[in-house]
């Protein structure tokens, strides 16, 4: 009975809008990450790892290579590969990878939600071009649909502010940042939400989770100095119980929650990410919590609640 009402307790306050819902993409990190070893020919544990974390295999004159970048782009390791690992590595791909396409009316779509908030999209597809392109490349079609997707499914409030004023798609990271990232202008405005080669052209389950998670950076760093207070005094709870939440992306879910544990920067953009793919799911983990740690898991959901204009997932 507590937990029920403690449950309830997270829809107080001002009145609801209807719960939304996120692309199915980004409703299916809730569930585990499937494997295709039984659906794949070839295809091991290993190998759907090593696709999984960015690797892929090229054919070539001197045969079948595996590999691809490392240390954010700066350098790229490759070693001898087969016909049957090519093979599987383009069979998982057509499952579980990002396709590049031509899709003008996707770009347009994307362009319709971003240009209204001054969000200038930039394309990159070649990973060591010193250069953005003069303009967005049509070929990333499936990227601009999904995008445009999650981008619907927010409070325009988070479209048109200037924490978020830049999405890039495609080129080499720094060391520091290979898959993703969020950066600043030295004033603190300006915000931009990098999405590098390693994340464009591995599994979709990556693309959006990492989409999600900058995103929640932007986010975070919009939040007001009360807000971040009480979320940092949840923090503090929540970080000593050990009690995170953790989605499979990229890492397995451990590792997921271990990111968290160091950084209330990282915790507060996991939890965006969380919030709107997991709503649901989150809400029913918070009323398993133990009284402490439920209480400050409910203070943690009231902010994000208000700071969505009321607005829940399911």
């Amino acid at each position: 009975m507590a937990a029920h009402a403690r449950k309830c307790y997270l829809r107080a306050g001002p009145p609801m809008t209807a719960l939304r819902s996120m692309p199915p993409e980004v409703r299916e990190l809730r569930g585990q990450w499937p494997s295709q070893v039984e659906r794949v020919p070839f295809l091991t544990a290993e190998l759907e790892k090593d696709f999984r974390f960015g690797q892929r295999i090229s054919k070539t004159e001197r045969g079948y290579y595996m590999g691809g970048t490392i240390k954010g782009g700066t350098s790229s390791v490759w070693y001898p590969s087969s016909r049957e690992e090519y093979d599987a590595y383009h069979q998982w791909r057509k499952l579980e990878g990002l396709h590049e396409a031509r899709d003008e009316k996707a770009l347009m779509r994307l362009l319709g939600i971003l240009q209204p908030n001054g969000i200038e999209l930039v394309t990159r597809r070649h990973g060591n071009a010193s250069r953005a392109e003069a303009k967005p490349y049509e070929g990333f079609g499936p990227l601009y649909s999904t995008c445009a997707d999650v981008l619907v499914a927010l409070p325009v409030s988070h479209l048109s502010r200037p924490e978020l004023k830049r999405i890039h798609l495609g080129g080499w990271g720094p060391d520091s940042a290979k898959a993703s990232a969020y950066t600043r202008g030295t004033d603190g405005t300006g915000g931009s939400v990098l999405m590098y080669d390693f994340a464009i052209r591995g599994a979709r389950r990556t693309f959006v989770g990492l989409f999600l998670h900058e995103l929640g950076h932007a986010h975070e760093s919009a939040l007001s100095q009360d807000e971040r207070q009480k979320l940092e005094r949840a923090y503090d709870v929540i970080r000593d119980a050990d009690a995170f939440m953790g989605i499979e992306f990229l890492l397995e879910r451990s590792a997921r929650k271990l990111h968290q544990k160091f950084s209330l920067n990282e915790f507060l953009a996991e939890t965006y990410l969380i919030y709107t793919a997991c709503g649901t799911a989150l809400r029913a983990f918070i009323a398993e919590q133990e009284e402490k740690v439920r209480t400050a898991w409910e203070s943690v959901y009231e902010v994000f609640r208000a700071t969505f204009l009321g607005i829940e997932y399911e």
